[in-house]
């Protein structure tokens, strides 16, 4: 049952290893565990929320800033044992870069305000970045202490719009770039092959439209030694990016075969 909790709580929860469901009090992110294994979803840009105090100084319609977050990403990763859902829009910050480039001014190529943003107002976004890490930290030195060497496997997951590139892009694109590859190739390379197997009719490629350089990767990399993140990025095939149309059956069929992939992952 879903609950507002504070950042507090939630972490008193976690070190106790009660599963849980909650919004935090600040709503900044949704946490549910339904068991404490070392898998963990996360979905950092599928939020949309705004805050309304700002929404006058943008200069982007809801819909342009629809356009570049990841919608439904939360919904593929189904019934993952542990799922981390980011509530704000990646326009009020971007949890994917560092804390010093996550509130941006200007982002594809699109200014975002109408007047800048006061130094108050841009430390009230970096609040709520901070709140967000506060939490995947203690949530992954949790299970990285209860399971020892046993690694932690982070599906890390995103969208992208394909309309802007000027050749065939892959359905399904996994960024390693920064990950230590003379260590994971093994696990990476088993990921691969079983998004292969099972999104038998898309075309899976390593590197290829993006190479997973996000903040929220190399956080966890470097912070901690037996984590392994997935940076996964899906094609946006499931809605028609330019209307905000989704593709029911289309997004049903993903987070069926994601369930798939994340179960034999856990399986290995």
């Amino acid at each position: 049952m879903q609950q507002e909790l504070s950042l507090e709580e939630i972490c008193a929860l976690i070190a106790k290893r009660i599963p849980f469901e909650a919004i935090d009090s600040e709503h900044c992110f949704h946490l549910k565990i339904s068991s404490y294994e070392p898998i963990i979803g996360a979905a950092i840009h599928d939020g949309h929320h705004f805050p309304h105090h700002l929404q006058q100084n943008c200069v982007l319609s809801e819909q342009e800033r629809w356009y570049e977050e990841d919608p439904c990403t939360a919904r593929f990763l189904g019934d993952i044992p542990i799922l981390f859902k980011g509530l704000d829009s990646r326009y009020y910050y971007d949890l994917n870069r560092t804390e010093s480039e996550a509130v941006y001014e200007t982002a594809w190529g699109k200014t975002i305000w109408s007047r800048p943003l006061t130094a108050k107002e841009r430390e009230e976004a970096l609040k709520r970045y901070r709140r967000c890490y506060q939490v995947i930290d203690c949530l992954v030195k949790s299970l990285v202490n209860y399971f020892s060497e046993q690694p932690i496997l982070v599906f890390d997951i995103h969208s992208y719009n394909f309309k802007r590139w000027d050749r065939a892009v892959p359905e399904i694109n996994i960024g390693t770039s920064q990950i230590d590859m003379q260590k994971w190739s093994g696990v990476m390379n088993t990921y691969l092959k079983t998004l292969t197997r099972v999104f038998d009719t898309y075309w899976v490629a390593e590197n290829d439209t993006f190479y997973g350089k996000g903040a929220f990767l190399k956080h966890l990399s470097t912070h901690y030694k037996n984590v392994l993140v997935f940076a996964t990025e899906f094609k946006k095939f499931y809605c028609d990016e330019l209307t905000g149309e989704l593709y029911e059956n289309a997004i049903q069929d993903t987070t069926t075969k994601m369930q798939m992939v994340v179960d034999q992952m856990r399986a290995n």
